[in-house]
């Protein structure tokens, strides 16, 4: 057996194992640039940029992202389909200790695109190219509608 040299080499894999499709977030793996968009409830907007890295890991069972907001939030995800769930569905778990949050949801591909589902928030991947794609990041609201409170665009780094 070989012991990794850090925490990084034994959390990241080169891909996935074999077997194991990751294609649905793996499509996203390398570096990428965002613009962030927060949506206040009273119809005012902030943007400001960041980054977002996908990779896989944990011996390539899973694929994981990190998203860096400066000064504002660094989050990590880890993602794995779960048959047991439903066809095509995934496990995804978000954790950002800035903001002290973590999130479950349950995710599948929906049309062209890819929908988190959390029971009340609400992540979807959309407009998915090569380079290019976007995120939104939805909350119930008591009345039951979504209010929208945040966007990503999202374009590959070169």
């Amino acid at each position: 057996m070989t012991i990794r040299s850090s925490v990084g080499a034994a959390f990241q894999a080169d891909g996935p194992a074999e077997g194991v499709d990751l294609r649905l977030f793996g499509q996203f793996a390398g570096s990428w640039w965002l613009d962030c968009t927060d949506h206040d409830p009273d119809g005012s907007t902030t943007t400001r940029r960041g980054e977002w890295h996908f990779g896989y890991a944990l011996g390539g069972l899973a694929t994981t992202d990190v998203w860096i907001l400066p000064g504002v939030e660094h989050g990590v995800s880890v993602r794995f389909p779960d048959p047991a769930a439903g066809a095509g569905v995934w496990r995804s778990t978000w954790v950002g200790p800035g903001k002290r949050r973590v999130h479950t949801f349950l995710a599948a591909q929906v049309g062209d695109g890819i929908v988190l589902d959390g029971g009340d928030l609400r992540w979807t991947f959309s407009d998915i190219a090569t380079d290019t794609f976007r995120w939104r990041n939805e909350a119930r609201q008591p009345d039951g509608d979504w209010r929208l409170q945040q966007t990503f665009q999202v374009w590959r780094q070169t």
